[in-house]
């Protein structure tokens, strides 16, 4: 098991600075990339973040996640076929895992299943522990599928039980905002 909110415990190779970020191009692989943005999320580094991620940039989360409904950010409503209702670009990526993320989980256990790079796709498994702001107890595990190119993620899928997670976070009561999410684009 290994603690996010410790980047020295992330046992992963990590380029030491992106291809973008030295201004001039470097063969780093997908899976390197990949890699180096999960220990940017571990150190809850906005620019190391950005720097990993293209402008253009999509995240596809399940819509009305309790996590996204927690934060105010979305309705219970919006769950059900994928609408593009929980697409996050860029800026509220580096929001969510810079600033969101680490105040709505406490004492987050990251445990890596596996990691699998072919050209520009990895798909990554793991299990997320931690504490909500209500008290609960969060366990759930994670598959997500990137693509990259030129050292940066163009693409991120992300797959995850929503019932599993709705009942840890709210159990059987009416959904309700724990804590106040960073709205898109502030």
């Amino acid at each position: 098991m290994v603690p996010l909110s410790d980047p020295a415990t992330v046992r992963v190779r990590i380029p030491r600075d992106s291809c973008v970020s030295l201004g001039y191009a470097r063969a780093v692989t997908a899976k390197e990339t990949v890699q180096a943005l999960y220990a940017a999320y571990a150190a809850g580094d906005p620019d190391r973040i950005v720097a990993l991620l293209h402008p253009d940039v999509i995240w596809v989360a399940p819509a009305g996640n309790a996590t996204q409904v927690a934060l105010g950010l979305g309705s219970a409503d919006d769950a059900g076929p994928p609408r593009g209702l929980n697409d996050l670009d860029r800026d509220a990526i580096v929001a969510f895992m810079s600033n969101d993320y680490p105040r709505f989980f406490a004492n987050v256990v990251f445990e890596p299943r596996s990691m699998v790079g072919e050209g520009g796709a990895v798909l990554a498994e793991h299990r997320m522990s931690a504490t909500l702001p209500n008290g609960r107890p969060y366990v759930n595990d994670y598959c997500f599928a990137y693509e990259v190119s030129d050292g940066r993620v163009t693409a991120i899928r992300e797959y995850m039980d929503t019932r599993g997670g709705w009942l840890q976070v709210f159990g059987g009561d009416p959904p309700e905002v724990l804590q106040e999410g960073t709205p898109p684009h502030s």
